[in-house]
């Protein structure tokens, strides 16, 4: 039985099943290419320390406190010129909006519909420090656009990080 409202038809057990697929699949690469964004953000704060004990401060750190702490130290870093710092400074606040998105993706439950939008979109309910949990509309577009943007993100650190700090870049670290 089909209902001539859009949205309305309900979904085959094989589109279900593709949607929660896609769901998947979506969470597993915003996941991915933040973690690979991590990892950039730690090798350009070890850089920036410039000390071979830099990795023991930059371990552990979650991506809001890498970004903070790297754009601490660029600001303060005299070595670095004014157009490169803009530069990575401005490549380091294009993250924070980034990282948020992320967590909404990655951290909250996902509930797509078993009628025909779940195609595209799916409720998740996302819950902030001390806030209830509020419903939020989740659009697979989005989420790929999301993950796209991460996954640039990548690269441009990277050449930030190599093009600008050079052998910092490259000093070996304390195993410890």
């Amino acid at each position: 039985m089909e209902n001539s409202e859009v949205g309305s038809r309900t979904l085959s057990e094989a589109e279900r099943e593709a949607v929660r697929e896609r769901h998947w699949s979506l969470v597993g690469q915003v996941a991915q290419n933040s973690a690979s964004v991590e990892m950039c953000l730690r090798s350009l704060m070890i850089a920036l320390l410039d000390s071979k004990y830099a990795g023991i401060i930059a371990a552990g750190q979650n991506a809001s406190d890498l970004i903070e702490n790297c754009i601490a130290l660029m600001q303060a870093n005299q070595e670095i010129s004014d157009e490169a710092r803009e530069q990575g400074l401005e490549l380091l606040r294009s993250l924070k909006p980034l990282f948020t998105q992320r967590n909404n993706v990655v951290h909250a439950p996902w509930f797509p519909s078993a009628r025909e939008d779940a195609l595209t979109e799916a409720i998740s309910m996302v819950s902030k420090r001390r806030a209830p949990m509020r419903p939020t509309l989740v659009n697979y577009a989005d989420i790929e656009k999301l993950s796209t943007a991460l996954n640039q993100a990548i690269g441009k650190l990277w050449e930030w990080t190599h093009g600008e700090l050079g052998a910092a870049a490259r000093r070996p670290q304390v195993n410890y």
